[in-house]
């Protein structure tokens, strides 16, 4: 009773406010008057004659035309119902069922295509024949200025399954704290020369990244930032072995990066994967959500839906 309530009393009041806006077609400006008049009524009409001032005023002629029936009190009066969130919550909490019901079912199906892969990763994985650890952090500086020159890392690679003849594997790091948003750069390293015990080379850091490495050590540099070491290619017994080999479909992929440090793009990644492996037919939630109130908003008034289509503002 009391949402009832509220929402009978919301829409008596967006009744009453926009009975004083004018009805003049949103192609005219309005004057001061009723312009005033309009702002004295509701606050936010200043803003909303802005935005549509700025819109209507970039509109070809013929743009003009076709919305010439909608008008000031219209259209505000529709933006008062797509951002009515009585109204929507309660629809948008009975779509999430819907969309339970109808898709997300296809969420165990993308776990186990991922379970299949990483078992596959875990018995082909180019790691089972090295382990490799950052050693050393060398750095050089100008004599003349003492500014740091250059920095070079020394990897300890430790062959696990006798000796390796070559092998080309990638790094990255980014920082632990307030970098959710970043994807990490990947930098190559190649070693030509075979060894069958624990033995260190080093490759220089490029240019961009040599700063991140002043003032730190192995321990302090593993202190503040995550780094990430992948294997792809071995030479061993003659044979080259590399992860491009692995044929891993790039959905699986992108899901598999991004499962333990960013939750949001694994579930991103995700819906992707199912909609390319499982289900073309497949909706994330957020666009059936979206498909069912725009039924709904084009329903209401379909020439200021095909508007707010058209200034992108819909959503």
């Amino acid at each position: 009773m009391k949402k009832l309530f509220l929402l009978i009393l919301s829409v008596a009041f967006i009744l009453c406010s926009c009975n004083k806006i004018s009805d003049k077609p949103i192609s005219e400006k309005l004057n001061i008057d009723e312009l005033s008049k309009a702002i004295k009524s509701d606050t936010l009409f200043a803003t909303f004659y802005e935005y549509i001032r700025e819109e209507v005023d970039d509109m070809s002629d013929i743009k003009k035309a076709t919305y010439n029936d909608i008008s000031y009190r219209r259209l505000f009066k529709y933006i008062k119902y797509i951002q009515d969130t009585i109204y929507w919550n309660p629809l948008h909490e009975k779509w999430e069922k819907e969309w339970e019901s109808e898709y997300g079912r296809y969420l165990p199906k993308a776990d186990s295509v991922l379970d299949y892969w990483k078992q596959y990763l875990a018995e082909n994985s180019l790691d089972k024949y090295v382990k490799i650890e950052l050693a050393h952090i060398d750095k050089e500086y100008y004599d003349y200025i003492g500014g740091l020159k250059e920095v070079h890392l020394g990897f300890i690679l430790t062959p696990l399954q006798g000796t390796i003849e070559q092998i080309r594997f990638n790094y990255g790091y980014m920082p632990k704290i307030n970098d959710d948003s970043k994807y990490y750069e990947k930098h190559n390293c190649i070693s030509t020369s075979p060894f069958s015990s624990p033995t260190i080379r080093y490759w220089e850091v490029s240019y961009s990244d040599k700063d991140n490495f002043a003032g730190k050590n192995v321990e302090t540099f593993l202190r503040d930032y995550n780094l990430y070491i992948e294997v792809t290619n071995i030479r061993k017994d003659g044979v080259n072995n590399s992860t491009d080999d692995f044929n891993i479909p790039k959905k699986v992929s992108e899901c598999l990066k991004n499962e333990k440090d960013y939750p949001f793009l694994f579930k991103l990644n995700k819906d992707k994967l199912i909609k390319e492996m499982i289900n073309k037919d497949y909706l994330q939630k957020w666009e059936y959500q979206s498909k069912q109130a725009d039924n709904l908003k084009e329903k209401k008034d379909k020439l200021c839906f095909d508007f707010f289509l058209e200034v992108l503002l819909i959503h």
